[in-house]
């Protein structure tokens, strides 16, 4: 009776082992079938690499290919003085650094660069950024080319992602105005935040080979999900 006993608890064991195992898994990200080199040729097919120097090409091609890994995020090479990225599309984005006084208009100051290489026209003609130290909140808000935009509203949280989704939503909304078809999708937050643009052929290429929810670029939509931003009042009145 008791050797039925401990060898009940034995297989018990070796069961649960299994499941666990099985159900640590199926929630790992897994590995693409989509070579490094085959997945670099599509990229560049798809004009991922049209707005790079053609002397960084294959720097750029070479680094992606030995640092290609769908389970965890894409990779660049971004120029040592200026922190551009030589491909003109995949950017840096500390949250906090863009929630901060001024980190807002630093970005745009920061991805200049790639504006004028896909012909996108931001034109800055009013910045309003006031912390209310009676009320403890935050008023912010930016014109551009003719536009304004309400950045945050009476907003007493700490908006590390709510100023980036902020930042997408209205460079998307003019790339739309200007029929620009680049635009930008957000990947990872906090302080390792990132920032891409890329057209939606290229978006749901990468999307469909890269399979790491918290690295891969999303829609913003989709991040501030994944992030768990909750929707704002942005209402002037």
């Amino acid at each position: 009776m008791k050797l039925g006993i401990i060898f009940g608890i034995i297989i018990g064991l070796i069961g649960f082992g299994l499941f666990a195992k099985t159900k640590k898994n199926n929630t790992q990200p897994k590995a693409s079938k989509v070579s490094a080199k085959e997945f670099v040729a599509e990229l560049e097919k798809l004009g991922y690499y049209k707005y790079a120097d053609k002397k960084n090409i294959d720097s750029l091609k070479n680094d992606l290919i030995e640092n290609y890994d769908p389970t965890n995020e894409l990779v660049t090479i971004w120029d040592d003085d200026t922190g551009v990225p030589l491909d003109y599309r995949y950017y840096w984005c500390d949250g906090e650094t863009v929630y901060e006084q001024g980190g807002f208009t630093e970005m745009l100051e920061q991805v200049i660069p790639t504006f004028d290489k896909i012909g996108l026209i931001i034109k800055v003609t009013n910045h309003f950024e006031e912390w209310d130290d009676k009320n403890k909140w935050l008023n912010h808000r930016i014109t551009i080319n003719g536009t304004e935009y309400v950045i945050f509203k009476n907003f007493k949280e700490t908006g590390w992602g709510e100023a980036v989704m902020r930042f997408a939503e209205i460079i998307n909304t003019e790339a739309k105005k200007q029929s620009i078809d680049e635009k930008i999708f957000l990947a990872s937050g906090g302080n390792d935040g990132r920032l891409v643009f890329l057209t939606d052929e290229l978006y749901n290429y990468i999307y469909g080979v890269y399979n790491n929810d918290e690295w891969k670029p999303l829609e913003v939509s989709e991040w501030t999900k994944a992030m768990g931003i909750k929707p704002m009042k942005l209402n002037k009145n």
